[in-house]
């Protein structure tokens, strides 16, 4: 019996990483073999093409550390991330002690409404300041220029930032201050060796997930970046697609990955590291701040933070129902026709990006369940190896996954993968949002105890009626965040979207940065609007569902 496992779990464990291998290992080799090569070098070419070769070379790294404009974009590119990190920490710190530290009123409205702002997609708000900077001339700088590739980045992440800072006063335990207070250890003290370590880990976690956001985002330096900023995720699209330079742009994007991959090694690194500990038979307490000078600045702030999101969606949405607006702080005629002309242009718009996201959701939280239940189970061994490649997976911003699908089907033989039928898509949302749906499992999976296994055996249950009765319950949680994650970032992805869907197949997104991209705002406003209509009440459901937040872990591997 035990022999007969043992072949089972080998069998499932060698079947598992050969998928694995097959749809991540690969398409990363194929990946940096064009970046070595100048061409798409998909490695299934080697197996497919008898007459196949490829020659190899490293003039286009050498061109790339010795060209001063790609090292500028290189380094405007760490410049805005950490900007925008230091910014966003900044301006989400007093809102998320305001959410775990103070008892103000509408903390359950302004973290829902902070919620809303996760599923605005940076390229929406882009089009909100372009029609501010248009019409009002408001904002006291360019839109195109550094400054507004900060602000929109900056106000795309905040929601994402103080979701972690907030977990981390949440976390915070106050006994250990007050113990430090007892034993006469001064505030300053206090402060730098138990309150700063005990809330880094969380502070960590929002810095690394906001510099990933901004340095692997396309749509909003397409937008706004001038040409005297370059990005490279916008410098490697433009040399791919208006010089078709395979090499030059993929060696740009893995210049970006290695900086992606050392800043979440070192992140593992000090996860691992941490070398405290809370013991004890009771919960922890939090001290709440009673003060009401306090308590109302930090409300009145939060909540102009809050209703931001609401105020993008509105002026997307009158934008995508006006007819003239132009000078004025609202349009001064309306219009249904935008909405007709977009979809007319774009006709399975909605349903592509409903069947494509769906999917991508389904089989993203099968992959993870796999990965994670029946790690934890004894199934499937090689926990490490699974999760070195969901942090390199983390580590790949979706115009990477984009162009390294692209580069494994680009042949004759798979070709109609990306041409004709949305599969490349798909598998691109799949494993680009893989590290969503595996953290979310993890999480769900993890807090199962193996007594509940144990009892069920004893009891007499199948295996079948285990899982039926016991793990699915307890893991549900994980399985419909993980789900609703994947979905929500799949419809509003534009990096690989733009690279690996076929016309016949572009989803809302793409249709509605096309329109922007040659100033049609009225109609890419329309499908932009509907995007919002879909996802912002999943967002809401999310927050609902878990009272405070769902799992913050989830976004972050």
């Amino acid at each position: 019996m035990i022999a007969k496992t043992k072949f089972f779990s080998n069998l499932f464990s060698f079947l598992f990483f050969l998928f694995l291998i097959i749809f991540i290992v690969l398409p990363l080799i194929s990946f940096f073999l064009t970046a070595f090569s100048g061409q798409p070098s998909g490695i299934f070419n080697i197996f497919i093409s008898k007459n196949y070769s490829i020659s190899l070379t490293s003039s286009f790294y050498s061109k790339i550390l010795t060209n001063s404009y790609y090292l500028k974009s290189i380094y405007d590119t760490i410049i805005l991330a950490l900007s925008v990190t230091v910014l966003s920490f900044i301006l989400s710190l007093p809102i998320s002690y305001g959410l775990a530290r103070t008892n103000m009123p509408l903390k359950s409205i302004i973290r829902v409404l902070l919620g809303i702002g996760i599923s605005i997609p940076g390229f929406i708000v882009s089009y909100d300041l372009i029609i501010i900077s248009t019409n009002t001339k408001l904002l006291p700088f360019s839109i195109y220029s550094y400054s507004g590739l900060l602000a929109v980045m900056t106000l795309s992440t905040i929601p994402f930032m103080v979701m972690y800072i907030t977990l981390a006063f949440d976390n915070l335990d106050y006994r250990l201050i007050e113990a430090a207070y007892v034993n006469g250890v001064s505030k300053i003290k206090t402060f730098f060796k138990i309150t700063l370590p005990l809330l880094m880990p969380g502070f960590v976690s929002g810095w690394v997930i906001v510099f990933l956001l901004t340095s692997g985002t396309l749509s909003v330096p397409l937008l706004l970046a001038p040409p005297t900023f370059p990005i490279i995720t916008e410098l490697a699209y433009t040399q791919l697609f208006s010089f078709f330079n395979w090499g030059t742009a993929t060696a740009l994007l893995s210049v970006l990955l290695i900086i992606n991959l050392i800043i979440i090694s070192t992140y593992t690194l000090y996860q691992k590291r941490l070398s405290f500990s809370t013991i004890g038979g009771k919960g922890f307490h939090s001290k709440i701040i009673t003060k009401k000078w306090i308590i109302a600045l930090i409300t009145i702030y939060s909540f102009l933070f809050a209703i931001l999101p609401i105020a993008e969606v509105v002026i997307l949405g009158l934008s995508s129902f006006s007819s003239r607006w132009v000078m004025t702080p609202v349009p001064t005629s309306f219009t249904l026709s935008n909405y007709s002309q977009a979809i007319s242009l774009y006709p399975f718009s909605v349903w592509a990006t409903l069947i494509i996201s769906i999917s991508a959701a389904i089989l993203a939280v099968a992959i993870s369940f796999i990965s994670t239940y029946f790690v934890k189970t004894g199934l499937i061994k090689g926990k490490r190896l699974i999760d070195l490649l969901i942090l390199v997976i983390f580590s790949l911003s979706s115009v990477m996954i984009g162009l390294t699908y692209l580069t494994v089907f680009s042949n004759p033989i798979t070709g109609f993968l990306i041409n004709s039928v949305p599969i490349a898509l798909l598998i691109g949302y799949v494993f680009g949002r893989l590290g969503y749906s595996t953290r979310a499992l993890d999480i769900s999976v993890n807090s199962i105890s193996k007594s509940l296994f144990e009892a069920a055996k004893i009891m007499g249950k199948s295996s079948f009626e285990s899982m039926r009765k016991i793990i699915f319950p307890l893991i549900m949680p994980g399985i419909i965040e993980g789900f609703l994650l994947v979905f929500i970032r799949s419809t509003i992805d534009y990096g690989s979207t733009i690279m690996l869907a076929p016309y016949s197949w572009f989803t809302l997104a793409l249709g509605s940065y096309q329109f922007i991209s040659t100033g049609e705002i009225a109609q890419g406003a329309a499908l932009g609007f509907i995007i919002l209509i879909i996802n912002i009440p999943i967002m809401i459901y999310l927050y609902w569902r878990r009272g405070k937040t769902f799992h913050e872990q989830a976004f972050l591997y």
